[in-house]
């Protein structure tokens, strides 16, 4: 198969920075190795540089264009891998939760009208509280290490900020229930412990996409 020469690969590299602002280089890398693979399939079919350069862009435009909402700035195909992605992260957070509080329930329905069922209780929330916090300062400390030159990192920022907010939630929601403003009672009791699983959840995920990326700034800088 015919190969690109590293003048073409820096010509189709300036093109997609300036036309689609794809200035991460994460992104660059993936997108390049789709266009240029591409781009050699239509010259080994006759196709001259530059026709098979006007042909796959042509092709690509649509799915290289910015997405908006969550993934807004992001290539549209990268935006909807990682979209899939977050929504299977989701699912896995949630049935986390739903099964471990599900676990809880049934050792707590053991003590029913025990005074051990309040002890046990206070004890497990505490436990998830102290957890909660004590990753997030933790994973709070490395955020300012991200680079912001990848898309993955600067997203791995953002999702941070929008975990702190969740964050506040869980630590209020105490408090509006002292105050009454939501009821308590086993209910919330339940809710609360499913809300801080789930936290819990994407806490020790956000650390595990952080140490990849940390893994893939070392391989790039070895480059």
């Amino acid at each position: 198969m015919q190969t690109l020469t590293s003048h073409q690969l820096q010509h189709i590299n300036q093109f997609l920075i300036e036309q689609y602002r794809l200035y991460y280089i994460d992104l660059q890398a993936e997108v390049m190795d789709h266009i240029a693979t591409d781009i050699e399939v239509e010259l080994q079919q006759g196709k001259s540089y530059e026709e098979a350069f006007v042909l796959v862009f042509a092709k690509w435009d649509v799915l290289l264009k910015p997405a908006k909402g969550f993934f807004r700035g992001i290539p549209r195909f990268v935006a909807n891998q990682w979209t899939k992605e977050r929504l299977k992260r989701g699912a896995k957070a949630c049935l986390f939760g739903a099964l471990t509080t599900l676990l809880v329930g049934s050792l707590f329905y053991r003590w029913i009208n025990r005074e051990e069922d309040i002890v046990c209780g206070l004890g497990t929330l505490l436990a998830l509280y102290v957890g909660m916090g004590i990753l997030y300062v933790n994973n709070r400390s490395l955020v300012k290490e991200v680079p912001l030159h990848t898309a993955t990192g600067t997203f791995l920022r953002v999702e941070f900020k929008r975990l702190g907010w969740v964050q506040s939630i869980f630590v209020i929601m105490p408090l509006l229930s002292q105050l009454k403003f939501i009821s308590g009672g086993e209910l919330f009791f339940y809710t609360y412990l499913f809300i801080g699983l789930v936290m819990l959840f994407y806490m020790i995920q956000w650390r595990i996409d952080y140490q990849k990326e940390k893994v893939y700034q070392i391989k790039w800088k070895t480059i």
